[in-house]
């Protein structure tokens, strides 16, 4: 097998799973072509033989989202052009699909294409019909998903608990669970101990909304822990009105300088960031499908243990069911109180569960551990075809 074409609608940069994907199939293919929109200013350095084919001008995500149909439909139109070439353009062995709108592209093409491709779907998110605005492009490839799929020679999700959610995926053997783990080749180096002091840096990483204990945290940057005084670096994207909610209070509190903003960068320098600072953010409250089967498939938590940082996460069934048994999980119920007594407890053993952390990680938590396998499944599929 010597090309593969991976399809994903917004930059494979803000999708870390993809993006690992793409350094690991650019081991084991000659060519690796990448079909995604021009969201993205800067590309993360692939190994030579990746090749990103971007459809339509730069347009940021947030910028797009709020464009008219008439643009939607004509960017996503590009979309299906770029992914058709990008397939029938030479040898393509294996098609891998990211998420609803790549499906639904290739539905539209497939007729057009060679059967003899193989096939694979990924979804990093289960669309919710009701999350989208009804009759809207997202919310007809958001319907049509679980009927286009039939297409589909192999599925894979990043949390066995979604796989209820696909009740007509009647082939067990051709579906894969791949969880959202980092991957050894964008975490490839120790973190050094960063050596305790008198400031510790807590990190939150991801969409920055309620639901997270933010603001509990915020009322708790006053005080000290164990002689240790606290930080709070948040990272990634946040809407205008609730960051000014946070500032409010955090000048109320008197701790504005204790709070660090970080908007959304170049994947590449993630593994700095975070390994800058000491203790990860993992509390998530939601109670919507994807919410509630983030065990394996938040990133965010597996990324901070690859940078040997210990991380606080929401006490839900979900949570326990997945991380109970490492000792760098400290779990929270996500009060004032409790995140107070959970903070003591980590400082306590920060040096050895960060330890742990990046022990479990290079051992089992890392992408390679499940995608390899998979990958073998289906490159062992075709060869035999």
């Amino acid at each position: 097998m010597t090309k593969v074409v991976v399809a994903i609608y917004t930059d494979p940069d803000y999708y870390p799973p993809t993006l690992n994907a793409i350094l690991n199939l650019a081991g084991r293919f000659g060519e690796v072509v990448v079909v995604t929109r021009n969201n993205a200013q800067t590309d993360y350095p692939f190994p030579s033989n990746v090749r990103l084919v971007k459809s339509g001008k730069y347009i940021a995500v947030a910028e797009a989202e709020i464009k008219g149909v008439g643009y939607k439909l004509i960017s996503f139109l590009k979309f299906v052009r770029k992914l058709y070439l990008s397939i029938i353009r030479g040898k393509t062995d294996l098609l891998i699909l990211y998420d609803p709108f790549p499906l639904l592209a290739f539905a539209l093409v497939r007729k057009f294409i060679p059967a003899r491709i193989l096939s694979w779907y990924h979804n990093h998110d289960m669309p919710e019909l009701s999350l989208n605005r009804k009759y809207s492009l997202g919310w007809y490839a958001a319907a049509k998903e679980h009927e286009t799929m039939k297409y589909i020679g192999y599925f894979s999700l990043p949390s066995s608990d979604r796989l209820r959610f696909y009740p007509n995926w009647q082939r067990p053997l051709d579906y894969f669970f791949i969880p959202n783990y980092p991957s050894l080749k964008v975490y490839r180096l120790r973190p050094l101990r960063k050596g305790l002091k008198d400031n510790l840096k807590l990190i939150f990483q991801g969409a920055i909304g309620e639901g997270h204990a933010l603001e509990e945290l915020i009322s708790l940057l006053g005080g000290e822990f164990n002689g240790f005084s606290l930080q709070l670096v948040l990272k990634g994207p946040v809407r205008e009105p609730y960051k000014e909610k946070l500032n409010r209070l955090a000048a109320e509190k008197g701790v504005s300088e204790k709070l660090t903003w970080i908007g959304i960068g170049p994947y590449a320098g993630v593994p700095v960031i975070t390994s800058s600072c000491h203790i990860g953010i993992a509390i998530h409250k939601g109670t919507d499908n994807v919410s509630r089967t983030l065990g394996t498939a938040s990133n965010k938590i597996y990324e901070y243990a690859a940078c040997g940082l210990p991380v606080i996460l929401y006490d839900d069934a979900q949570f326990r069911d997945c991380l109970k048994g490492y000792q760098w999980a400290y779990f929270t119920d996500g009060s004032i109180g409790g995140l107070s007594e959970t903070l003591q407890r980590v400082i306590q053993e920060i040096d050895e569960s960060g330890e742990l952390a990046f022990h479990d990680f290079r051992e089992s938590l890392n992408f390679e551990k499940a995608f390899l396998p998979a990958l073998d499944m289906v490159m062992k599929a075709g060869a035999g075809s």
